[in-house]
């Protein structure tokens, strides 16, 4: 399986394990305030083993009867962040079809994201310790990546948090703040993604300044992902594997930090033509005080 995205990063070597929690003592207030209005991020165990999902996804006729008629895309290939890396195995085909390949052993990897099966939400359950929470603004409620022994490269959410939810396998994830003193260096080197068949691409970068963070979720877990914190993403189970990627909207202070960042050029406000709830997102803004800050930060995004 491929590991590249984790091992040619010279901070994960040594990262620190983000904090563990236990989803049957969590309270909704600590995970609130000590995590999410302080954009820390933490590993949740057992946040979704009571889902319908865990059972109910592992039979592929189920998936295949469900959701089979959507048109999808299937990436031959990890889950990149240049274009020029993923046409290449682009696939557009049925979700049964995908289903099949994904469960083949004739299919080394391949990886399907999408929000299409919207018939696959009744799956999802709730969560104990998040009992409110608005829509998110840039994404659907839940995203779906269906995966055969292949992860994702480095990227951040620009608004939005983010349950990362194990449904099937295993993964590693790397994670560094975007609030870091490098981010304009690492910026260029994930975007660029050189660093996927070159580690040295990293060479010119002060690690020292840089404090990189793991985890590790197992079937049943969570990671939960503020924005503006990059992440990469590793399988650690071969074969079929499925994740679910619930969100909502962040508190006021979170997004006031993001549009100030983003007006500031420390950090870009990216995926500006996939965002779900534009003008919501602009009411926000303005509701904060911070029209002029929002439209420097969209004249500088993509």
């Amino acid at each position: 399986m491929p590991d590249v995205t984790l091992k040619n990063v010279p901070g994960m070597a040594d990262a620190a394990a983000v904090p563990v929690l236990d989803a049957a003592t969590l309270s909704e207030a600590v995970f609130q305030n000590d995590y999410v209005a302080q954009s820390r991020p933490c590993v949740i165990r057992g946040a979704v083993k009571h889902w319908p999902a865990s059972k109910k996804w592992r039979d592929r006729e189920y998936l295949k009867a469900r959701s089979g008629h959507h048109e999808i895309f299937l990436y031959e290939n990890e889950y990149h962040v240049q274009a020029k890396r993923m046409t290449a195995g682009k696939r557009e085909i049925n979700f049964a079809e995908a289903i099949d390949r994904l469960h083949s052993d004739a299919t080394r990897l391949a990886i399907v994201t999408t929000a299409l099966p919207t018939e696959l939400l009744s799956d999802l359950g709730g969560f104990p310790f998040l009992t409110k929470a608005e829509p998110a603004y840039c994404y659907p409620p839940a995203r779906y990546f269906f995966h055969r022994n292949a992860g994702t490269t480095w990227h951040y959410h620009p608004f939005d948090e983010t349950l990362m939810c194990q449904v099937i396998g295993s993964k590693k994830i790397g994670l560094v703040s975007g609030n870091s003193p490098a981010n304009l260096q690492l910026r260029r080197i994930f975007f660029a993604e050189d660093y996927y068949d070159n580690a040295a691409a990293f060479g010119a970068l002060n690690d020292d300044s840089v404090r990189w963070f793991s985890a590790t979720v197992e079937e049943g877990d969570a990671l939960y992902i503020p924005p503006l914190w990059w992440h990469g993403v590793i399988p650690l189970s071969q074969g079929f594997g499925a994740t679910a990627a619930v969100t909502w909207r962040s508190p006021p202070a979170v997004i006031a930090n993001g549009i100030k960042k983003m007006a500031l050029g420390e950090i870009d406000m990216i995926g500006k033509a996939v965002i779900e709830d534009f003008q919501g997102l602009l009411l926000t803004a303005q509701k904060l005080g911070l029209d002029r800050e929002f439209a420097i930060a969209w004249a500088r995004g993509n």
